[in-house]
């Protein structure tokens, strides 16, 4: 009989054991982190352990500092999780060592906060938030929402310090290929292509400056 009872002890609490190993695995427990420090519009530091940590957004890709509107998605960022305790979900690293996540304080879904106010473009990670932040990101250009303003888009181009002569070389991205293109006043679709200023994309006052920035002719400029 008292084998009985230690047997069915071993057996509950081996049940127990199990329920308790399978909840933590599928239901984990999420931990809050304090924000110390804004970097940028994607990126913070979280306090953690004795040392500190970079979260980047995941889906968000913010001006980078020095670009336009990186100050006013910076200042977005840092109204929303300065000094706030934040959750992380569904995190991994990337090749930088920062911790990518989908970012929460309390309710508030902070990656879709800074879409829905167009103070970032959606990047390529996977993410199963993503069709959320598709809205947003797509919500945010139709209303012309700071990146989608058009605030950013150059159209005169800057005087060279040497010559005063305007730089009118056009240095663009292809954001289907991600390469970098520059175009002459001679090339077929001048007009039509635009520099966008919140981006890498950039105003050149010679071939040499366009190449020396990685950027190539389009093969627009050959016919």
């Amino acid at each position: 009989m008292k084998k009985q009872i230690i047997l069915y002890i071993i057996l509950a609490l081996s049940l127990i054991f199990n329920i308790f190993f399978l909840y933590s695995r599928f239901f984990p427990k999420e931990i809050s982190y304090k924000v110390i420090e804004v970097i940028d519009g994607d990126t913070f530091k979280i306090k953690e352990g004795s040392g500190d940590r970079r979260v980047r957004l995941i889906g968000v890709n913010a001006p980078e500092i020095g670009k336009c509107l990186s100050i006013e998605a910076k200042t977005k960022l840092t109204e929303l999780v300065s000094g706030r305790a934040v959750t992380l979900k569904d995190q991994f690293s990337d090749p930088f060592g920062r911790i990518m996540a989908n970012v929460f304080v309390g309710d508030k879904y902070i990656n879709r906060e800074m879409l829905s106010n167009g103070l970032g473009r959606m990047d390529y990670y996977e993410n199963p938030h993503r069709e959320e932040l598709k809205k947003a990101y797509e919500s945010a250009r139709l209303a012309k929402k700071g990146l989608y303003s058009g605030v950013c888009i150059s159209s005169k181009p800057p005087l060279s310090g040497i010559t005063n002569l305007p730089c009118n070389i056009k240095g663009n991205i292809d954001e289907n290929l991600q390469k970098k293109i520059y175009f002459l006043l001679t090339c077929g679709n001048y007009s039509q292509v635009t520099i966008d200023l919140s981006t890498d994309e950039q105003w050149f006052c010679t071939e040499g400056e366009a190449m020396s920035a990685g950027f190539t002719k389009s093969p627009t400029c050959d016919r």
